[in-house]
């Protein structure tokens, strides 16, 4: 029987890889160079991608003044109940009923990130948020495939009546 106490396997496996003369010191001005080129190209990638970022030539519009319905004030149809407009990003001050139909209620109000945005509240359902921006004025917002908000004068699209001043309804 062969016994391997003697052995150091340790020492035998991970030492002695390469003759080591000592510790080698780098140049401190081998280090500042690499650290220049480094903090360069660093500089340049940002700068190239600035200026790739093509400028848009995009106004942005206030979205309270691109439906009819912000004209007025907020009244107490317009009031949504606080647990239907929690966890929204939805002003609850800017909340107005646009439409309703026999299965939901939809307001029209502007989150907190000016976005246009329709509040859907379901009957006995949680509500649900769609939201759009309103760059340049244009109004195109389609909720739930059942309300559509576009913008003023836009006529109503096929197989949608009018429900309201930019608010179309499926038929």
């Amino acid at each position: 029987m062969t016994t391997f106490e003697d052995a150091d396997f340790f020492a035998e496996t991970f030492t002695e890889f390469g003759y080591e003369s000592g510790a080698r010191r780098r140049s401190s001005l081998l280090t500042g160079l690499a650290l220049v080129a480094a903090a360069t190209l660093v500089a340049g990638g940002v700068v190239w991608v600035r200026l790739a970022q093509v400028p848009a030539d995009v106004v942005a519009v206030d979205p309270a003044t691109t439906l009819a319905v912000f004209d007025r004030p907020q009244g107490p149809a317009d009031v949504v109940a606080a647990d239907d407009v929690a966890g929204t990003l939805i002003d609850p001050a800017s909340t107005r009923l646009v439409a309703q139909t026999a299965d939901a209620r939809y307001y029209a109000g502007v989150s907190r990130t000016h976005l246009l945005c329709v509040l859907t509240v379901p009957a006995g359902d949680l509500p649900s948020t769609g939201c759009a921006p309103t760059d340049d004025g244009v109004v195109n917002l389609t909720v739930d495939d059942e309300l559509m908000l576009l913008s003023a004068g836009e006529p109503a699209p096929a197989g949608w009546h009018e429900a309201g001043p930019n608010v179309f309804l499926k038929d």
